[in-house]
């Protein structure tokens, strides 16, 4: 019985001893931000018990530098009661308080009764103007943001190697002139890590006035840095204030603002970049710089990234295009999350191929066979393009001919008409000549020499000969047709040539002045003879 006793006391006990200390309670007064200098600060601490309360705060450390407190005891007794504590702290020459960077460390308690408890002490977040004042009241009035190339959507969200620009309006508010203003940016992670920096030239801004500047960058540095964390962009604007009636005249003015935007690492999506053709670079959907020509070889070269943040295995590559022939398929080795690995091949441009751009599509595909898609429905596919022009097989015109002038017989004219069409895919300038009829014939006109045909054009030539005599017989001459010093045409012509008639033949030989005064004789003969028979009878 008396066990039983003692066991329940035992548990009384225990279960009074556990809501004591569950009702204890012990806190602290809120703490402001601090400054980037040192100073104080007090806090009130406050217990429901009747206790001794330890007191610790860690320093910030910064390579050999550290923020270190001091001033406080390590310890209070408190009897339900509250007492304030004033806190030093200390801010060593050369600490820098990093853009992006959060700085603090906990004043932690620990009650004899309540236990532990702790409250954050926060340092203030930098200002991107490093403690210049804004006294021309410059401002950063707008921040236009625009996925130029890559998966993200402007300002909603982004993904790893979206090539962004932001168009930044500074207008000047104030009441003086501010010259040689510098707009900067820094792009950072959550985390705050420093991704990306630059600056714009400078340039002036009259009072009442603005002035929008672009500025571009590539997420393409440091892609494991945004596991889990988004990106923040800042961005400044620092002038001087140039007005001999401002206090303020010669002093630097500067206007900041920033901007939060999500960073979609979550997809198990990987994609190419940093494509090359022959060692030149060529952006997502855009046209390599130059040319390539007809019958050459092109190295491709590029890098397959995996910006999710899962491992992708037993992925695979396929470039192709339909009309070059090209269909090349790169099996990929395992990619971690954030990692890389590059891919090359080497294709040949056909030597008849047409000039003109050509696209080179590049997908990349699961181990499912099923080309990538992030969350947007996006597919992963890069578009490059480029120029074949130069070197390459032009197509032959055609070229028909025929008799258009009737029979042909020696001595007489014939006219052949030419039928030439361009089958090329461009204009074209032609030439037409005829060879091999100087030994019966004689070429008298061409109606066209030279001309220039559109693709598909096409033009009517008449060749005019004169046939010798004794050209009678089946003869042969060339029509041929040469574009750019070459010949593109060369058509053999067929012409069977009749015997002339006697008359005919002497109606083209005959001397008619020889003949009229012989026939004028002959007719003055047989005048004389017929007057003489006459005389004669009459006798």
């Amino acid at each position: 019985m008396e066990k039983r006793f003692g066991l329940i006391f035992g548990i009384i006990f225990a279960f009074v001893t556990i809501l004591s200390l569950a009702g204890a309670t012990l806190s602290t007064s809120s703490i402001s931000e601090l400054g980037h200098s040192s100073g104080s600060f007090s806090v009130n601490i406050t217990s429901t018990e009747n206790e001794t309360v330890d007191i610790n705060i860690d320093s910030i450390v910064q390579g050999s530098r550290e923020i270190t407190f001091s001033g406080f005891p390590s310890s209070i007794v408190l009897n339900e009661s509250s007492e304030e504590i004033t806190i030093n702290y200390s801010v060593p020459s050369g600490f820098v308080f990093e853009l992006g960077q959060s700085y603090s460390t906990n004043l932690d308690l620990n009650g004899s009764v309540s236990g532990e408890s702790s409250k954050q002490i926060r340092f203030e977040d930098s200002n991107f103007c490093e403690g210049v004042e804004n006294n021309g009241n410059l401002n950063i009035r707008e921040m236009d943001f625009t996925v130029e190339t890559g998966y993200g959507e402007d300002d909603n969200f982004w993904y790893l190697l979206d090539t962004i620009s932001v168009d930044v309006r500074v207008d000047n508010d104030g009441s003086w002139d501010v010259r040689n203003v510098n707009v900067e940016w820094e792009l950072y992670t959550t985390a705050g890590d420093l991704i990306a920096d630059g600056d714009v030239s400078d340039f002036d801004v009259d009072r009442g006035d603005d002035n929008t500047i672009t500025i571009s960058f590539k997420i393409d540095e440091n892609l494991r840095d945004f596991e889990n964390e988004d990106a923040v962009f800042y961005v400044r604007a620092t002038g001087e204030i140039d007005d001999n009636d401002s206090p303020f005249d010669g002093n630097d003015s500067c206007a900041f603002d920033s901007r939060e935007v999500t960073v979609n690492t979550g997809d198990e999506f990987m994609i190419v970049d940093d494509v090359s053709l022959n060692g030149n670079p060529v952006e997502r959907n855009d046209l390599l710089t130059g040319s390539i020509s007809c019958g050459a070889s092109v190295d491709f070269s590029g890098i397959v990234f995996n910006i999710g943040d899962r491992e992708q295995q037993d992925a695979f590559v396929v470039i192709n295009n339909q009309e070059l022939g090209i269909n090349e398929i790169i099996k990929l080795n395992d990619i971690n999350a954030f990692k890389s690995q590059e891919i090359s091949f080497r294709f040949n441009v056909p030597k008849n191929a047409e000039e003109k751009i050509y696209p080179l599509r590049i997908s990349v595909y699961d181990d499912n066979n099923r080309i990538f898609e992030n969350d947007e429905d996006d597919e992963s596919i890069t578009d490059v393009h480029f120029r074949v022009e130069g070197g390459c097989a032009v197509a032959d015109p055609t070229l028909t001919a025929d008799l258009s002038s009737g029979e042909a017989k020696e001595g007489g004219q014939i006219i052949v008409h030419a039928y030439i069409r361009n089958e090329d895919v461009k204009a074209a300038t032609f030439i037409l000549s005829a060879q091999g009829f100087d030994t019966w014939a004689q070429l008298v006109n061409v109606s066209a020499e030279t001309f220039v045909l559109e693709s598909g054009a096409s033009k009517d030539v008449y060749l005019t000969f004169d046939l010798k005599d004794n050209s009678e017989g089946d003869k042969q001459f060339n029509l041929v047709v040469t574009s750019n010093g070459e010949v593109v045409a060369n058509k053999p012509v067929l012409i069977s040539i009749s015997a002339g008639s006697f008359w005919g033949d002497f109606a083209k030989d005959a001397n008619w002045e020889i003949i009229g005064i012989v026939a004028l004789n002959v007719i003055l003969l047989i005048a004389i003879i017929i007057v003489a028979v006459k005389i004669l009878r009459r006798k």
